[in-house]
């Protein structure tokens, strides 16, 4: 029997996959795939990636600013196929291939809906293909009520059921830190976070863009979640050239929230 990789998870924020207009940021895009196409190619791990970004980018088309349920839905319904075309593009030139997989925070809960996921996500990863997840938007309103903060708590959930080695949350800030560093100049980065207490979630002040529903309360709550269940949890900024690479790589960037 071959060796089994080691499965990370690699969840990327709206505000990373968008533009201020609301389209699909194809440079950026196409960076992250190469970087995960690269380590996967070297196989360091078995890969999974968690995308955001569909509502966004759906919007532009229906020439909409989503504000109601049903609006936001019907954003994600055509966004999540913008999103879609532009991974399997890229992760084409690399000679892999994707599959599409849409949860629902109570496919997650009921075992055996988990357990037939779990199955085809494990099928998917055996055959060499780069399962891509989100939550089903159209159906479901968990993300779209905060729930599940821009896939930040399903990032953490699927990592669990998994049994994944590691999580990497990518967002638009270095990681945490001691104050917002948008408002505080003498705020400092927490290069490793032993336990997520409440007063490391007291530090965050987050900063409603109006683009994502995240935000780093979102992003320490998810890391406690995959922490607790014996995964290693990395906050990075994917805007930073070279980071999602490297932390594929098995080097530490950003904020590293230590399994327990």
């Amino acid at each position: 029997m071959g060796l089994v990789l080691p499965i990370t998870i690699v969840k990327i924020g709206t505000n990373l996959l968008t533009t201020p207009e609301g389209l699909p940021d194809l440079v950026a895009m196409k960076a992250y795939v190469e970087a995960i196409s690269t380590s996967f190619l070297k196989q360091h791990s078995r890969i999974i990636m968690v995308t955001s970004g569909s509502i966004t980018c759906g919007s532009y088309p229906l020439g909409i600013k989503p504000v109601t349920i049903p609006e936001r839905q019907a954003a994600a319904a055509v966004g999540q196929i913008l999103l879609m075309r532009e991974y399997c593009g890229f992760f084409s030139e690399f000679g892999i291939s994707v599959g599409q997989i849409l949860l629902t925070k109570d496919g997650i809960e009921d075992e055996l809906r988990k357990h037939h996921a779990k199955n085809t996500i494990m099928t998917l990863l055996d055959h060499g293909i780069i399962p891509i997840i989100n939550e089903n938007d159209t159906v479901a309103t968990d993300e779209i009520d905060q729930k599940f903060g821009d896939n930040d708590q399903l990032s953490a959930l699927v990592a669990q059921f998994l049994g994944a080695s590691r999580l990497i949350l990518l967002t638009d800030t270095d990681g945490v830190y001691t104050k917002n560093p948008k408002l505080h100049k003498d705020a400092v980065l927490i290069d490793r976070i032993d336990a997520v207490t409440h007063d490391i979630m007291e530090m965050v002040e987050d900063v409603d863009t109006g683009r994502s529903r995240g935000g780093m309360a979102s992003k320490l709550s998810a890391a406690k979640l995959a922490s607790d269940r014996g995964v290693d949890v990395y906050i990075a900024n994917g805007r930073t050239p070279g980071v999602l690479s490297g932390l594929l790589n098995g080097e530490s960037h950003g904020t590293h929230i230590v399994k327990r």
